[in-house]
C-alpha cells in the first residue's frame, strides 16, 4: 500500500523472520507471552494483513461489513501507541487512518469529502481511534495478559503449518468473553457485559511469534430478549515483528478540523 510522504516506515524485516527454526511445541519454547512482551518496545512494530466481516441475523454470507485492512503499528513501552492502515470496504470505497498517540487522522470517502480544498487529513471529534482498534480482530493480542488469557484455552496443536512461506504451529481453542474480559479492557470496550464464546486460531513461529492469527463468535438470536444475533471473523497476518516503525504527525498544514 502507498503511504503518504509524511508517514515514514522504515521496515528492516531480519533474514532471522524468514526463515524459521525447527518447532518447539508451546510448553517447550519460549512462552509466547514473554516473546510479545519483548518486542512492545519503543520505535519498533509489526504489519498487518487483514480480512474481516461482521453480520446480522443467521447468515455468515451476508456481511452488513467486510473489510480489508493493510498497514503498521507502531509500539510504545508494552503496548502501540501509533499506526496507519488503509481500509478497503467491499464496494471498493477506501479509508486511511493514522493515530499517533490519543489523535485520529481520516483520509478517504467521507472524510476526504468534507475537506477544505489543500487539505489531506480531517480530525473530528467523532473520529477516535485507539492503536489496536486500527484491526478488526475481536481479540487484542497486543495485551499480553489477553494472549495469556487465550492461550490457556487451547485444544489443538497442529505443527507444520505454512504460513506464507514459514514454518508454523496451529493452536486452536474456544474463549467466552466473561473470562477475556476479566483482563482485556479491549474486550470490556467491544462487548461490555455480553458472554460470548469466541473461537480461535493462532499461527506461531518458532520464535513464539504470532503469524496468523483467526478469531470468530456468533451470538445467537434471541427473540425474547431482543437480540437480533450475528457475528463476526477476522482472519489477521502479522509481519516484520520488530521492525523499524516510525508513524509521524502529519504536518499541521494538511490537517483539517471537521464535524
Amino acid at each position: 500500500m502507498a503511504f503518504s510522504p509524511a508517514f515514514l516506515v522504515t521496515a528492516v524485516a531480519s533474514l532471522a523472520t524468514l526463515t524459521s527454526p525447527p518447532q518447539a511445541t508451546l510448553t517447550t519454547m519460549i512462552g509466547p507471552t514473554a516473546v510479545l512482551g519483548r518486542l512492545l518496545v519503543p520505535g519498533h512494530g509489526v504489519s498487518i494483513a487483514e480480512t474481516s466481516k461482521v453480520w446480522t441475523g443467521d447468515d455468515p454470507n451476508k456481511p452488513t461489513s467486510k473489510f480489508q485492512v493493510r498497514g503498521v503499528l507502531g509500539f510504545g513501552v508494552g503496548r502501540p501507541i501509533a499506526g496507519e492502515v488503509t481500509r478497503v470496504a467491499a464496494g471498493g470505497k477506501r479509508f486511511t487512518f493514522r493515530v499517533v498517540g490519543d489523535v485520529t487522522y481520516g483520509s478517504g470517502g467521507v472524510w476526504s469529502e468534507m475537506l477544505p480544498a489543500g487539505k489531506t487529513w480531517a480530525r473530528s471529534s467523532s473520529l477516535r481511534l485507539k492503536p489496536y482498534q486500527l484491526s478488526e480482530q475481536s481479540v487484542d493480542i497486543f495485551e499480553p495478559a489477553t494472549l495469556h488469557r487465550v492461550l490457556t484455552t487451547r485444544r489443538t496443536a497442529t505443527p507444520g503449518q505454512i504460513v506464507r512461506g514459514v514454518l508454523t504451529t496451529r493452536y486452536s481453542g474456544v474463549v467466552t468473553t466473561k473470562s477475556l474480559c476479566a483482563v482485556s479492557l479491549a474486550c470490556r470496550e467491544a462487548f461490555g457485559k455480553s458472554d460470548v464464546r469466541v473461537s480461535w486460531w493462532i499461527w506461531l513461529n518458532g520464535r513464539g511469534q504470532i503469524a496468523r492469527l483467526f478469531t470468530k463468535w456468533v451470538r445467537p438470536k434471541d427473540s425474547a430478549g431482543g437480540v437480533l444475533g450475528g457475528g463476526a471473523e477476522a482472519n489477521t497476518y502479522y509481519s516484520g515483528w520488530g521492525s523499524r516503525v516510525v508513524v509521524k504527525i502529519p504536518p499541521a498544514h494538511q490537517v483539517a478540523k471537521v464535524g
